[in-house]
């Protein structure tokens, strides 16, 4: 995930926390705790929002014990640079997703997005759970002197074109946006001509023609910015299926009381899990408005998504041959992908 989803929305509704009743304040337990943590949207986004909201529901639920400035976007450091942030003190966590640390070792890049390797982003994230996901997370947090606390979800995402892309041969010249690293590596690989623009670039290079379709978001984000105003089509081609998380500093969290600690992780699981309610109706409403609307919905068969995941898996091997730990994290997405046919 790269700094285009500085724009993005998703539409989270106000989230209510998994625990039921503030933690109770005993003379053992009064210590207090305040901390600093950044995000990676801007303030205005639904989903800062909803990271607002969890930072709230701590407070609350742990009965004023915890309080967590959730700053967005930009307000302490660059999103790229929140992990060199904590390692200094000047930030205690993130909300953040690990791809914009893919300069710093591959792992980062395999681990914060999985392309085309799935044909849904529901099959993807029976990997948190199933395959281990969760636990290669801390690995790889760990690796910086970081904890990964829980993963947050994020939606599958579509291609808004100006005209269909019904398979992998649509995709040869094809005039794409797509910001650097691994996707427009393998979009390269599969013959499009990747152009790199800035997100606040993208609409009028559609409307001009200078690009022909967009690597952006879910279909209720890219409708929510306007982007089918100009792209009469939304493509489907399971091409990219990001991951967020919570973290924090190691000395920040190793000194929070164990119930703190379980509150914050059950409070990360609730916003997940309340996050993937709201988008999948923000992206039903956005399908229903656009097909309304004279735009074509494009669902890629399986076939043409095996054809994308072939060179999904070429460009992850180039990762893996640069990266012990980044070959352990695509090793274990191949025995999930196995397990689950």
């Amino acid at each position: 995930m790269t700094t285009r989803r500085h724009f993005l929305k998703v539409g989270a509704a106000a989230l209510t926390g998994s625990v039921t009743a503030p933690y109770a304040i005993t003379p053992s337990r009064a210590q207090s705790f305040s901390m600093r943590m950044q995000g990676f949207l801007a303030a205005a986004s639904p989903t800062h929002r909803a990271f607002e909201k969890w930072a709230s529901d701590i407070r609350e639920k742990s009965g004023g014990r915890v309080t967590i400035q959730a700053l967005p976007v930009g307000s302490t450091v660059a999103p790229g640079e929140t992990i060199n942030a904590m390692a200094a003190g000047i930030l205690d966590g993130h909300y953040s997703a690990s791809s914009f640390f893919a300069a710093r070792d591959a792992s980062f890049t395999v681990f914060g997005d999985t392309g085309a390797s799935y044909d849904t982003v529901e099959q993807r994230d029976r990997w948190w759970t199933e395959g281990g996901g969760e636990d290669l997370g801390r690995e790889l947090y760990a690796s910086a002197n970081l904890v990964y606390v829980a993963n947050v979800f994020w939606p599958s995402e579509h291609i808004p074109a100006k005209k269909a892309l019904r398979g992998v041969a649509d995709l040869k010249g094809l005039k794409i946006r797509v910001p650097p690293g691994f996707i427009a590596q393998y979009f390269g690989k599969a013959g499009a001509a990747v152009v790199n623009l800035p997100g606040g670039e993208v609409f009028n290079a559609l409307q001009s023609g200078v690009i022909d379709a967009t690597d952006w978001a879910s279909p209720g984000q890219n409708y929510e910015v306007g982007l089918y105003k100009a792209a009469k089509f939304s493509v489907n081609a399971s091409h990219s299926m990001p991951s967020t998380e919570i973290g924090f500093a190691r000395a920040k969290w190793d000194a929070l009381p164990a119930e703190i600690r379980q509150l914050i992780t059950a409070e990360t699981r609730a916003m997940s899990n309340q996050l993937k309610v709201q988008i999948k109706a923000d992206d039903d409403g956005a399908l229903a408005k656009m097909r309304s609307e004279g735009v074509e919905i494009v669902e890629w068969s399986k076939e043409e998504l095996a054809k994308l995941r072939a060179f999904t898996t070429e460009v992850q091997d180039e990762l893996a041959a640069r990266s012990p730990l980044a070959k352990k994290i695509i090793d274990s997405h191949r025995v999930h992908q196995r397990r689950i046919g």
